[in-house]
């Protein structure tokens, strides 16, 4: 068995998850895309992008960012993030996030924007924090981590174009506002009733 570190990439799929029959690829329409369909029930395997949830945080006017511990992105500098699990809103992922990586605890502030590219399976929503003074620390998962003026940023050395363009749009005042946590109740769902509730 080959080992794996991080998430299954696609080319690893060799088996029906349904009847375990070996895949093959094929189109289910003419002109679609390639996919991986089962050679036995024909079931066919959709892969969903993944969803990265990262946040912007400034400590006293300085951006945070960081340095992971994986090879491929020891030399490179990131914002703190990572994937939102299955059922996680994707806010409490990006708090979650702050706090395993930096070990601080946060309040969002405003939606950056969500950052997808042709070719590149994850779908970053960045969200933005402030903290007057803080102390941050690496985690476990964190090689090193720096606080950098506007003017300071080291943009040859940002790991991802989500990074870079996520910085741009917040330095250029472009966040927009997020929507709040919203909670479906069985009692918002009767008739006469307001069909949401939400929590600050």
């Amino acid at each position: 068995m080959t080992p794996t570190t991080g998430p299954i990439r696609h080319d690893r799929y060799r088996f029906c998850p349904a009847c375990g029959a070996p895949l093959a690829p094929g189109r289910v329409h003419a002109d679609g895309p390639d996919r991986l369909i089962c050679t036995a029930c024909s079931g066919v395997v959709y892969f969903d992008p993944k969803v990265v949830a990262c946040v912007v945080l400034e400590i006293g006017g300085k951006i945070l960012l960081i340095r992971r511990k994986r090879p491929d992105d020891t030399e490179k500098w990131l914002l703190p993030g990572g994937y939102v699990d299955e059922g996680e809103p994707v806010e409490l992922a990006a708090v979650r996030e702050i706090r395993e990586e930096v070990n601080l605890d946060v309040r969002l502030e405003g939606l950056v924007g969500v950052f997808s590219y042709a070719g590149w399976p994850p779908v970053i929503v960045v969200y933005s924090a402030r903290l007057d003074e803080a102390a941050p620390s690496p985690g476990e998962e964190t090689e090193d981590l720096a606080l950098f003026a506007p003017e300071e940023i080291p943009w040859s050395k940002l790991a991802f174009p989500s990074t870079r363009d996520a910085l741009l749009a917040h330095l250029q005042g472009r966040p927009c506002q997020p929507m709040p946590l919203t909670v479906f109740t069985a009692a918002a769902l009767e008739p006469g009733t307001s069909r949401t509730t939400t929590t600050d």
